[in-house]
């Protein structure tokens, strides 16, 4: 049963690395549109009828028709998140026509939402379909809001944010970007001139849980993302993360993961290259070229998944 309309549509996601010299040849898709995000690597892309040299943090909006390709770099494995969609309804196909098919910053709220569509799909759950064309909407609305949506010289009107509002937007700034150092309540509260009563008292009301507790949370986030895009062994991902061992690093990943880092690790590689069909019947061509010599674009060699 299908409880949403499919104005927005998601078909399809992968996590995907292309190894030294590799290549996605130039093609394209008639009737949907792609999001290619690189998480790791460097290389070259092809977007119509330019050449851009691309690293991470990079991300490609490709639409319908418009050529592309990518070559990985000569150094290292090119790791990338990589979805497929359709958006049916018109004015969100027009509201994205503005928006550069080749983008150098990003949202980190797009990376988030990508990788919870990827699990999401993965899972396989009750409603996946559902879940994954939320998280791709909200992606899409974060995509569009950076998008000037005012002519110029005159700035919209934003009223100011609550003041609780305020303050846990500032804790969850410091707690995310110190989480690999030592934080205690003294700590938050010089860094952020509140009594750490208050600043618990704020952060308890809006996330049900303490600030150092939401901490641990952040740091197994991050954790994760260095399980799921490097090969650093486990040790040295709980020394960047903030955990005293690779014991207690164990410890608190297992209970708020619900699988060991060892055994998650193993499962993100068994899913890499592997593609994961939100929509059913969708078949995702694969074309990548997989090849350690430098080929022309239109060189044959044995073929992966992505495309």
């Amino acid at each position: 049963m299908t409880l949403l309309t499919r104005d927005v549509e998601p078909l399809w996601i992968a996590r995907y690395d292309y190894e030294p010299n590799w290549r996605l040849p130039p093609h394209a898709h008639e009737d949907y549109y792609q999001l290619i995000f690189c998480v790791s690597g460097t290389g070259e892309a092809l977007l119509g009828s330019e050449r851009i040299s691309f690293h991470a943090g990079h991300l490609f909006f490709i639409r319908p028709r418009l050529l592309h390709g990518l070559t990985a770099g000569k150094g290292a494995t090119v790791r990338t998140l990589d979805t497929k969609f359709r958006i049916q309804v018109p004015a969100l196909r027009r509201a994205l026509r503005s928006f550069a098919s080749f983008q150098r910053t990003v949202d980190p709220a797009v990376v988030v939402l990508l990788e919870a569509i990827l699990v999401e799909a993965r899972a396989q759950g009750a409603l996946t379909n559902e879940f994954c064309q939320t998280l791709l909407t909200q992606l899409l609305l974060c995509l569009l809001r950076h998008e000037p949506m005012a002519p110029r010289g005159h700035a919209p009107s934003v009223l100011p944010a609550p003041a609780e509002s305020d303050l846990s937007g500032r804790i969850e700034q410091f707690l995310r970007g110190n989480s690999a150092g030592k934080i205690d309540q003294q700590v938050l509260s010089a860094a952020l001139h509140y009594s750490y009563r208050h600043l618990h008292a704020v952060w308890q009301k809006r996330h049900g849980e303490s600030p150092l507790r939401s901490l641990w949370s952040y740091r197994v986030e991050r954790a994760s993302h260095f399980i799921r895009y490097s090969d650093y062994e486990l040790k040295r991902i709980a020394e960047l993360t903030g955990f005293a061992s690779v014991h207690h690093f164990t410890r608190v990943f297992s209970r708020l993961a619900g699988i060991s880092p060892a055994r998650w690790r193993e499962r993100e590689r068994r899913g890499v290259r592997q593609d994961i069909v939100i929509r059913p019947g969708f078949i995702n061509r694969g074309i990548t070229i997989q090849t350690q010599k430098t080929v022309s674009w239109s060189g044959k060699a044995k073929r992966g998944a992505g495309g």
